[in-house]
């Protein structure tokens, strides 16, 4: 019984030695490969930093393939790694090696995201997608044949991070497209940035450089197949009326105008139109216009909205109402000429149409003359003066005497003319 168990005791004794020296040789074999590592690491550090690229790379590809991420969990490795080739390809005349060492470079740039990404070090794949492109950019006389690759990194870039690319790179991706001849992909891009981006004024300068160039014709059918293939699409449709704005497409604009006052009645637009109707004589339009453009949400009326509106009425034949609004724009606007001029161009009209019953109707070119004179249109006043009363007309009007005051009062059409004037003959 002892002896079973003697040996029993030196089973476990030699068993529990073994565990200890297979303890021993891990941390052995642990600390040698930690020693590997970082002496890799500092021979091709310090070749780095002495600017001694050739002698760097073995050590340097035998840490990117064993510890890709040390000592950090950065990507510093493979920044030094693209440094090393670089300045090697730059040495180097052979256009053969040179395209040897760049070639390398772009095998750092295919690696470095999923190597990292796999060992959980730290690595942004925008940036090395950006500077892929960079690179190829960069080194250009060599690389030619692949160019596009630029292309695609720059394009991965703006889909990983649309609000990080700098407009340098978009200006390159514009103008690949429209020098590839796609217009329509050059628009359609140009329209996704002014959405993303469009209140950056570096964008927005981007924006307006290639609309300069791309014809407004070849702008104008790239919507309206949009605007056909997306009806309901508002961005699409107000970029349209804008453009149709922009280049006099009148008929166009007019009618697109539903469809965009349904989607966005704003002021300006309402304005627009309005002025459009108006030009157009569709006055029931423009005044339905006019009402909408009141009833906006702590809107302003403008001088020029009553001014409009005055222009409908008159069309109308709606005269007092066409008087009610140039007034109301000389009111809010004493300066603004136009709508100061109509009231006097109005009375005219007027009484052009309906006429002079007597020698006391004709005086209402005093009043009128008196109008011109206001706003300082002498013309206009001694236009109306080849009409005023003659001197026989004066004498057979009793109340009537040279240089006095008199009353006049005139009507046409729901209109009445009247005021104080001074009495003179033609």
């Amino acid at each position: 019984m002892r002896s079973a168990s003697i040996r029993l005791s030196l089973a476990l004794a030699c068993l529990y030695a073994g565990s200890l020296t297979l303890q021993v040789q891990a941390q052995t074999d642990a600390a040698n490969a930690e020693y590997e590592v970082r002496m890799h690491w500092s021979l091709y550090y310090e070749n780095w930093k002495n600017k001694n690229w050739q002698d760097a790379v073995q050590d340097l590809n035998w840490i990117l393939t064993n510890a890709p991420g040390f000592p950090r969990d950065s990507d510093s490795n493979f920044e030094r790694a693209i440094d090393i080739y670089e300045a090697l390809a730059d040495a180097e005349t052979d256009p053969v090696r040179k395209r040897v060492w760049l070639d390398s470079a772009l095998s750092v740039f295919d690696r470095v995201i999923p190597v990292l990404q796999g060992a959980g070090a730290e690595v942004d794949p925008f940036v090395w997608t950006r500077d892929k492109g960079r690179f190829i950019q960069t080194h250009i006389a060599h690389l030619d044949d692949i160019k596009e690759e630029a292309i695609v990194a720059y394009r991965e870039a703006y889909d990983m991070a649309p609000e990080r690319i700098n407009p340098y790179y978009l200006d390159v991706l514009i103008n690949e497209l429209y020098q590839a001849g796609d217009i329509g992909g050059a628009l359609d891009f140009l329209r996704e940035l002014q959405h993303r981006r469009g209140e950056e004024t570096e964008i927005d300068n981007l924006i307006r450089k290639y609309f300069v160039v791309i014809p407004p014709d070849e702008q104008i059918a790239f919507l309206e197949d949009q605007h056909n293939a997306n009806p309901d699409d508002p961005e699409i449709t107000l970029q349209l009326f804008e453009l149709y704005q922009q280049e006099a497409y009148r008929d166009e604009m007019l009618g697109l105008a539903p469809k965009v006052l349904a989607m966005e009645p704003s002021a300006p637009t309402l304005r627009l139109l309005m002025k459009m109707y108006v030009e157009d004589g569709d006055n029931e339009q423009a005044l339905e216009l006019f009402e909408q453009l009141s009833a906006l949400p702590d809107i302003e009326l403008l001088a020029q909205d009553h001014y409009n509106i005055g222009l409908a009425y008159q069309d109308m034949e709606e005269y007092r109402s066409a008087r009610d609004s140039y007034n109301q724009a000389v009111s809010l606007d004493e300066n603004f000429t136009p709508a100061a001029r109509a009231v006097p161009d109005l009375y005219s009209t007027v009484v052009a149409r309906c006429g002079v019953a007597d020698r006391e109707q004709a005086a209402v070119f005093w009043l009128i003359a008196d109008a011109y004179a206001r706003i300082g249109d002498n013309d206009g006043a001694a236009r109306m003066a080849t009409a005023f009363p003659t001197a026989e007309d004066v004498f057979y009007v009793s109340r009537w005497n040279n240089g006095e005051s008199t009353q006049v009062s005139y009507s046409c059409r729901g209109l009445t003319i009247s005021g104080t004037t001074t009495v003179r003959q033609r």
